[in-house]
């Protein structure tokens, strides 16, 4: 069987790879300047019963800011050093993305397991729709809060 690395990845048919498990499934897409770029779920994330959820950024933004210790700010600003400018970078000619690890507690608050850096990005880029994984604990007070949008 041949092994499919991300240098030979373009001589499979990416269906039919999605389809054997061989890739991520694509669980939402966002418009990103001028492409839509599919956003698939970490393996683990997916084990654990995580589901996609869209947060709209206006309201998801203000509970996040409140999180000092992890909260990512226009351009990048208070995150870990070059993150921000990296994923921007590598994003121009990313074929996928995943989305975003986040927690939201009774209270309305977020918690970044993964992705805080990615999801400020899409954020700054005007994504109105963020796809991000949470556990259905997560999604029942991201919808009790206002995070979550439909459209």
């Amino acid at each position: 069987m041949t092994t499919v690395t991300s240098h030979n990845k373009k001589e499979f048919d990416e269906k039919e790879l999605r389809k054997k498990g061989v890739l991520h499934p694509v669980r939402a897409k966002i418009k990103l300047k001028d492409r839509e770029l599919p956003v698939t779920m970490h393996p683990i994330e997916a084990k654990k019963g995580n589901e996609i959820a869209h947060v709209n950024p206006e309201t998801f933004d203000k509970a996040f800011s409140k999180t000092k210790w992890q909260y990512v700010g226009k351009k990048g600003e208070g995150g870990i050093e070059g993150r921000y400018e990296k994923f921007a970078n590598w994003v121009k000619d990313a074929e996928s993305m995943h989305a975003s690890d986040v927690s939201v507690n009774k209270d309305g608050g977020v918690t970044f397991g993964d992705g805080r850096h990615r999801y400020a990005y899409l954020r700054d880029e005007g994504v109105e729709r963020i796809p991000v994984s949470m556990d259905k604990e997560s999604i029942k007070h991201a919808e009790k809060h206002g995070y979550l949008t439909s459209k």
